[in-house]
């Protein structure tokens, strides 16, 4: 029988783990483009963020745009917030959720390799997917349409590529944290649906954070939620500066690695009072 992974995330060096994690990111491609039903339904629930631009569109129609603000604008911010969506929305919470319910987890524990990077190379091969589906729309839909404009050099490119990266990974390690819950709860999902209802409102998502209220920006700039989402949107449409730039990407590696710190003392405490067999 395998020998279990010790409760420590890190324990099993970097380079066996970065050798299986090409391994379960093929499984996780294989896993998602047999589920296309699936994947077209996620495609489909993550365009709430083009439904509030017609919203936007509509409220600039009748009052006239924000200061600093035009159609185009609305377009272009809103369209990348949805593909930025589809690419770093995290659904870790509801596989560990099945997986601890079920049993399953069991199995994942005799694995060689960390349940941390099964999970997270599962999810990154389906937002891998994901993106082979949108990006391509995006970009047509940004030549065909010219209210939508990105004025991004290669620079800007490659930095909102950072960015998107940064996004998912701090979307997967704040899934996973949360899912840790799940040891001594039985509504983990509840929880991260609470934790990202409230999230949402200072993400981006509802509304770019330069149109809400000072105070509220100020404190949606500190918090995790608009580096998973509102901060790439924003880099791509090209409304940030140097130095913002600079401090969006502190703010989310920041968040990222304290969300790191949490989930391995989380996990050193709550692997221990899991009991059960896979189903």
């Amino acid at each position: 029988m395998p020998e279990p992974v010790s409760p420590r995330p890190w324990a099993r060096g970097l380079a066996p783990t970065l050798v299986a994690w090409r391994g379960l990111v093929r499984a996780s491609l294989q896993v998602a483009l047999s589920y296309r039903g699936r994947m077209v339904l996620w495609v489909l629930s993550g365009f709430f963020p083009l439904l509030l631009m017609a919203v936007w569109l509509t409220v600039v129609a009748e009052a006239g745009p924000p200061a600093g603000w035009t159609t185009g604008d609305f377009l272009a911010y809103f369209a990348a917030a949805a593909v930025v969506w589809h690419v770093t929305g995290a659904h870790i919470v509801w596989e560990w959720d099945q997986d601890m319910r079920s049993g399953d987890l069991s199995s994942k524990l005799l694995l060689p390799v960390h349940p941390f990077f099964q999970y997270a190379a599962w999810d990154f091969g389906h937002r891998v997917v994901m993106a082979a589906g949108v990006v391509p729309l995006w970009i047509l839909a940004a030549w065909a349409l010219p209210a939508l404009e990105y004025d991004a050099g290669v620079g800007r490119l490659i930095l909102t590529g950072a960015a998107i990266l940064l996004a998912w990974a701090l979307s997967a390690v704040m899934g996973l944290t949360v899912g840790l819950l799940g040891f001594w709860s039985t509504q983990t999902t509840n929880i991260w649906m609470l934790w990202w209802g409230l999230g949402s409102l200072v993400s981006g998502w509802v509304a770019p954070l330069e149109l809400i209220p000072d105070w509220l920006r100020s404190v949606a700039m500190v918090l995790p939620f608009r580096s998973t989402l509102g901060f790439p949107a924003e880099l791509i449409s090209g409304r940030l500066a140097a130095a913002e730039i600079a401090l969006g990407f502190g703010i989310g590696l920041a968040w990222t690695t304290a969300f790191g710190v949490l989930y391995a003392i989380g996990w050193r405490r709550g692997v221990r009072r899991f009991q059960a067999v896979a189903g």
